[in-house]
């Protein structure tokens, strides 16, 4: 050939494509770190959900067990649900975004080529940070608000409840501004592996 140069085989074509690492690979370093920060996040949300769950299921746990034996109870261990439910809800959603766990219809999606599945997952993730930052920006007054309502037993503002609304939707348009970078620079847009993507 002209040039020194060979022409590229389809076994050639096929063994780029099973290794995808290979494609964009000058920004892999980047794609990494931002992998990386994503798994910090979930470990993050995780650990937000075991507390919360912990925290609850013990006060629930000594509530009924000081009302059968003792005729007793805690006053606050159904007010403190009010607080810790709602982080529980946000950190699962964290994880969801995180493992692509969320709700989705992906049959004609699965269909196309890998560049098309590339650009609708981008816009995707540029939808989810649109919503996020408009409930975000719609609930502020009402989250603002709740400052001045507090709980009847323990006192404690509702704010600490309805500020996870925040920190869930704000979590959940980092996760896709990440996502979405990573698709830019070069990653592959393949099927979520249900195995590693399980929440369990």
């Amino acid at each position: 050939m002209r040039g020194g140069t060979t022409p590229m085989t389809t076994s050639d074509v096929s063994e780029r494509a099973a290794r995808p690492e290979k494609v964009g690979g000058r920004f892999r370093s980047v794609r990494r770190a931002l992998v990386g920060v994503t798994t910090v996040l979930d470990y993050l949300a995780a650990a937000l959900v075991v507390t919360t769950l912990t925290g609850m299921f013990l006060a629930l746990l000594v509530n009924v067990i000081l009302r059968y034996l003792f005729s007793t109870g805690i006053p606050w261990a159904y007010e403190i649900h009010s607080i810790l439910f709602p982080w529980l809800v946000a950190g699962g959603a964290v994880m969801a975004a995180v493992r692509g766990r969320n709700i989705a219809v992906e049959v004609a999606v699965n269909l196309l080529p890998e560049l098309g599945r590339r650009i609708v997952a981008i816009i995707v993730h540029v939808v989810i940070v649109i919503m996020a930052v408009a409930v975000i920006d719609t609930s502020m007054p009402i989250v603002m608000a709740s400052r001045f309502s507090v709980l009847a037993e323990t006192r404690i503002p509702q704010i600490y409840g309805y500020s996870s609304l925040i920190f869930g939707f704000a979590l959940v348009a980092l996760v896709s501004v990440l996502d979405a970078i990573r698709l830019i620079l070069g990653e592959h847009a393949q099927d979520k592996n249900p195995g590693h993507t399980a929440l369990s």
